[in-house]
């Protein structure tokens, strides 16, 4: 068997898993709104373990989100908590994952436990502000970091840094809050 019929029949299956998990958001959003239907059936999804449920979350998400590209790989107990959320062609994203108002560019890779944010004031006591936080194409962010703002194309961002800027195109962040690390000098 090849590997694209592999492929095929394992999107067929998924897409099977993901059916009446679909069906009921398109009854709840009715009842309760589109974002408070759309968590609970991201939460049901997130559960769904091995490769079927890597295809049923990108089955599900491709149909919900504002765009989800080719080839991607949303991990377990990963879930989107906004509709607006983007997802670009063969972006990866890891395990116990919370993504918010995020535009995750192509060939971008989320290592497992990251959470995206939207914006840095999505939490203010007086007002919530949402915002679309940016991740530029190419760009790496290490296991357990947080991101709070735009992360530029192929910047790298540590693993347990927080980001609380933006981070430019082509940038090594480390720490908490994520400050830029100097390039090693080459030996001569």
């Amino acid at each position: 068997m090849g590997k694209s019929l592999l492929k095929l029949s394992g999107y067929a299956l998924g897409a099977l898993r993901a059916l009446p998990v679909w069906c009921d958001y398109q009854i709840m959003r009715r009842l309760v709104g589109d974002e408070i239907a759309f968590r609970g059936a991201a939460e049901r999804l997130a559960g769904v373990p091995d490769q079927f449920g890597v295809f049923a979350r990108a089955w599900f998400y491709r149909r919900t989100l504002a765009g989800v590209g080719r080839d991607v790989f949303i991990g377990y107990q990963t879930l989107f908590s906004k509709l607006a959320a983007e997802l670009g062609d063969h972006a990866y994203v890891g395990r116990y994952c919370s993504i918010g108002w995020a535009k995750i560019e192509e060939d971008v890779k989320i290592a497992d436990g990251v959470q995206v944010l939207s914006g840095r004031h999505q939490h203010d006591q007086q007002q919530l502000q949402f915002q679309q936080v940016t991740i530029g194409r190419g760009a790496w962010i290490g296991a357990g970091a947080i991101v709070m703002a735009d992360v530029g194309p192929g910047a790298i961002v540590g693993a347990g840094a927080v980001v609380t800027r933006p981070v430019p195109a082509n940038t090594t962040v480390v720490g908490v809050p994520a400050r830029a690390v100097m390039p090693l000098a080459k030996a001569a």
